[in-house]
């Protein structure tokens, strides 16, 4: 058994997202349930390229509370991801009708013939929960005989809690799914508004908001008999936004953050395989050189538009000629520069692993302070890659043009 403490402040932390992806690896069952579920979360778990392996024969009940987070978009998410998975994947939906009471769990496990793997902790299925909060977890393996009364309490309390389980595509499902997608769009707006003098109305309108539940309750009969009722006309929310993403603030920056500005080498026609030199891999990327696929890397493209591309994720790849690289989304389909300019790199630590990024080409209005900042530093190099690292407070000022500084915290 081991602790685990996940702080994006501490060197050390250890994700609960990759806990989770290394656990399934070379299991053939598995099954979790936690309260709260966002698009981002299900994403960085079902799409992993190790969770991927293990649904080809392998199958994962996944059960998820509607309580409070989880919206359309987890919804959404989640249908979609049965498609692909179809036999392999099954999702139900936990919901209750238990008075001062939520639903709360947040645990997997995983396991086959001989051994296996249960994670208990305090982190959701969410980027944050996995990522970002402040969380611990406990990773406990176990042989045969403790693995098979694992299992076995697991089917007793799902066959225990049939009543409650409802199939993704049900009408309540959507119903809850719908009421949280507002409720979160009321709480965002509440908090845009609060610093311009929000009016009383509009905070009692927010508390009552905050605290109501929807209608469906009433589908759960006292006799734990489901019943399927026909939702009522909804105004379906169709922008996906930051209003209703509740793991997207965790895509800020403060200017106390470590920025690593970094020229990037051509590298034959695929230069978006960006290669980094060892220290930068390290102790700036948190990568450890060697350990090939064991860490994920998280990098978000920064838009010039001010929009964020999808989040990227990359398992670490050291290989022996020593080459240290991750592939950028941004610089796909882009010509690699004539002449001795090179594209930039601007990385911002979010956390360990995780870093906003915007690509700076020598067209770019802003290339011409990036550069001046390197030049300030380390003189320009035929042979060598300039990376430089600093503090955002030390550059902001000299960069402001950047798209990067649209998502810091001030």
């Amino acid at each position: 058994m081991s602790l685990n403490i996940q702080d994006p402040s501490y060197d050390k932390s250890k994700y609960l997202h990759e806990a989770l992806i290394s656990a399934c690896v070379g299991k053939k069952i598995g099954g979790g349930a936690y309260a709260f579920a966002s698009k981002d979360g299900i994403e960085l778990l079902l799409e992993d390229e190790n969770f991927k392996e293990f649904l080809k024969n392998g199958s994962f009940l996944l059960i998820i509370g509607m309580d409070d987070i989880t919206n359309i978009y987890s919804i959404n998410t989640i249908k979609r991801l049965l498609e692909r998975y179809e036999g392999h994947l099954k999702v139900k939906a936990y919901i209750h009708n238990s008075k001062g009471s939520i639903f709360h769990p947040k645990y997997s496990w995983f396991a086959n013939d001989t051994e296996g793997v249960y994670i208990v902790g305090s982190g959701n299925l969410t980027q944050k929960g996995m990522r970002q909060n402040r969380e611990v977890y406990t990773i406990v393996k176990c042989q045969k005989e403790e693995k098979d009364e694992v299992i076995s309490e697991w089917k007793d309390w799902v066959e225990h809690s049939k009543p409650f389980l409802f199939d993704i595509n049900e009408d309540i499902v959507k119903e809850y799914a719908i009421h949280n997608t507002h409720r979160m769009k009321t709480i965002i707006d509440f908090q845009k508004k609060i610093g311009k003098n929000a009016e009383v109305e509009y905070f009692i309108k927010y508390l009552e908001i905050l605290n109501g539940q929807p209608k469906d309750k009433k589908y759960i009969s006292s006799s734990n008999q489901k019943n399927t009722v026909k939702p009522e006309e909804e105004n379906e929310v169709v922008i996906y936004d930051e209003g209703f993403d509740i793991d997207l603030s965790y895509w800020t920056i403060d200017l106390k953050k470590e920025v690593l500005i970094a020229e990037i080498p051509k590298s034959g026609t695929r230069w978006q395989q960006v290669n980094f030199d060892k220290k930068s891999f390290e102790e700036f990327f948190g990568a450890t050189c060697g350990e090939n696929g064991v860490y994920r890397i998280l990098l978000r493209n920064m838009k010039r538009s001010g929009v964020l591309g999808d989040i990227e994720v990359r398992p670490s790849v050291s290989v022996s000629s020593q080459n240290y690289r991750f592939e950028l989304d941004a610089a796909k389909g882009i010509d690699y520069p004539s002449g001795r300019e090179r594209p930039l790199g601007i990385f911002v630590k979010v956390s360990p692993r995780d870093f906003l990024y915007e690509l700076v080409m020598p067209e770019d209005k802003e290339y011409k302070d990036c550069i001046s900042i390197l030049d300030s530093k380390e003189p320009y190099s035929v042979n060598r890659m300039r990376r430089v690292r600093f503090l955002c407070q030390e550059i902001y000022e000299r960069t402001s043009r950047l798209a990067l500084w649209k998502r810091l915290d001030v």
